[in-house]
């Protein structure tokens, strides 16, 4: 096995910065518009990711009239960053999850998730949308015998949760050592070729999409309507509004102290042909892959990801690849060249289940977030559960991911507390030193946080020289934000906002920018 340095010394100097849908398009044939007035709409739907756009369309097809604004573009943010494991193997275990919530909660969860994927699977198959999807197998792997015991576990608090499943030797792409649970009926599919296909059911259906824009206020006090302001000068009133936007854009602090915002790696290698399967390690945190084909060569290629660490506090961002690809090459060495790496940003709830459903203190308004690990499946069943909310009507998953539930377990109770005492921790980089003590310690193509007596300031060098200035406080809640080397992004510890390297919010809670210094 090559050592790290032989890694480093053969690694491209240049390897593309995507995910491996990125080159297949976002909208073939649909294009957003800018939102060049006021409008009015039943219900409106913020992002237009995988979750806004299975909203939109789920309550399309029950005769709802929709329109759907995007700050960014169609499929920006993490639908694009997705591996796109369609899967009811959770980052959490059924057997934690039947200890929080209760063994029938339990089986809620599983039946949830199976039923998100053959969500996604009446989709293609109403539609005629060729985006590869095809049933799989998916494999939990245990690596040690403590690993082992807590595998036999989760065999019984699967089966009983409902989950088809047995015990193997080995799983086909082995991420550990140990025996494997095998999970029957999994998927796989590309997240971008389907997403391209509901925007043309959309299209079809009348539904409008606007972009680029950015909601940035919400008055719920007519109770009748919603009424939305934008970045843009413009309003949007509707009866109705969903905030899909992975990280909740409408809520102050609320729903960000129950969840915490995590930075995941992704790579994808050159691999000869093999049979497709899903694959988890149980490591913490831990590591995940499967087989896919490139959208640019058109070839076989194994994706990996893990390194996961909270927004922010990565300890050096430029070693989370490197880790990445040496993980994965100690366990496929025929894995040939790197063809792609990306990252991307999961929101982990305390107690293991997202949110979805009627936003806390504001009526008319609905939240999907807290995915964690398993966006694709929660998008899908997001959609059928949010259109009964509006329209009134009971749904078995209602409760089980009601957002203004609290922590209730001891573990839950005990993650909840863990996690907002490191962001509070956050808030000491106030008083504590600086990145530099000067801009002149900043090399072009880098960022740097510098104090000026009270103040921080975000400075980010550019390949020619020239400095640029910015607030390094995050508008969301205050934090101070830190230099991203890795993705050249300005990104909060606190509760996960991103800012590309001139201060554009690109990742919420955030819907400002980082404010410009004047030098």
């Amino acid at each position: 096995m090559p050592s790290q340095k032989d890694l480093d010394a053969t690694r491209p100097a240049l390897i593309d910065h995507r995910s491996p849908w990125q080159p297949a398009g976002l909208v073939k044939g649909l294009s957003a518009r800018p939102l060049d007035g006021d409008l009015t709409a039943d219900v409106c739907v913020i992002g237009a990711g995988m979750a806004g756009l299975l909203c939109a369309l789920e309550l399309a097809e029950r005769g709802r009239s929709v329109v759907i604004v995007e700050r960014s573009h169609v499929g920006a943010g993490d639908t694009s960053a997705t591996t796109a494991h369609l899967s009811a193997v959770l980052d959490s275990r059924y057997f934690e999850l039947a200890s929080m919530h209760g063994e029938e909660a339990a089986r809620l969860v599983a039946s949830s998730h199976m039923r998100g994927i053959a969500h996604l699977e009446r989709v293609m198959n109403a539609y005629g949308i060729e985006c590869g999807f095809q049933r799989v197998s998916g494999f939990l792997c245990a690596g040690d015998k403590a690993q082992g015991k807590d595998l036999i576990r989760e065999h019984a608090a699967a089966t009983a949760a409902g989950l088809v499943c047995e015990l193997v030797k080995r799983a086909p792409m082995p991420l550990a050592h140990g025996p494997a649970l095998r999970v029957a009926n999994q998927a796989q599919f590309e997240p971008l070729e389907f997403v391209a296909g509901v925007l043309d059911v959309l299209a079809k259906k009348g539904v409008q999409i606007h972009a680029p824009v950015t909601v940035n206020a919400f008055d719920t006090s007519n109770g009748g309507e919603v009424t939305l302001g934008t970045a843009q000068g413009r309003r949007i009133i509707a009866s109705h509004v969903v905030v899909a936007t992975n990280s909740p854009v409408n809520d102050v602090a609320i729903i960000h102290t129950k969840q915490a915002a995590y930075r995941t790696y992704t790579i994808a290698f050159e691999i000869g042909e093999s049979s497709p399967s899903l694959s988890w390690d149980m490591d913490h945190p831990y590591h995940y892959a499967r087989l896919a084909v490139d959208a640019e060569t058109e070839r076989p290629i194994l994706i990996v990801g893990g390194e996961d660490h909270r927004v922010g506090q990565g300890d050096d961002a430029q070693k989370h690849f490197p880790r990445l690809e040496t993980w994965a090459r100690e366990r496929f060495p025929t894995a040939g060249n790197i063809v792609c790496q990306w990252s991307g940003q999961v929101l982990e709830p305390a107690d293991g289940l997202a949110f979805i459903g009627k936003n806390p203190g504001q009526e008319r308004v609905y939240i999907l977030t807290g995915f964690s690990g398993n966006g694709m499946t929660y998008s899908a069943l997001s959609a059928e559960l949010i259109a009964n909310l509006i329209a009134g009507v009971p749904h078995p998953f209602e409760k089980l991911y009601d957002p203004k539930r609290k922590p209730a377990s001891a573990s839950a109770i005990a993650s909840y507390v863990q996690e907002n005492l490191n962001t509070a921790a956050q808030y000491s980089d106030w008083i504590g030193p600086a990145d530099v003590s000067n801009a002149d310690q900043i090399a072009p193509g880098e960022g740097a946080v510098v104090r000026r007596g009270l103040t921080r300031v975000a400075i980010y060098v550019d390949d020619a020289g020239a400095k640029h200035e910015l607030s390094a406080t995050c508008p969301h809640l205050g934090g101070v934000v830190a230099w991203n080397s890795a993705e050249k992004s300005w990104d909060c510890p606190c509760h996960g906002s991103r800012f590309d390297c001139h201060g554009k919010v690109v990742t919420g809670p955030a819907v400002s920018d980082l404010e410009p210094v004047e030098q």
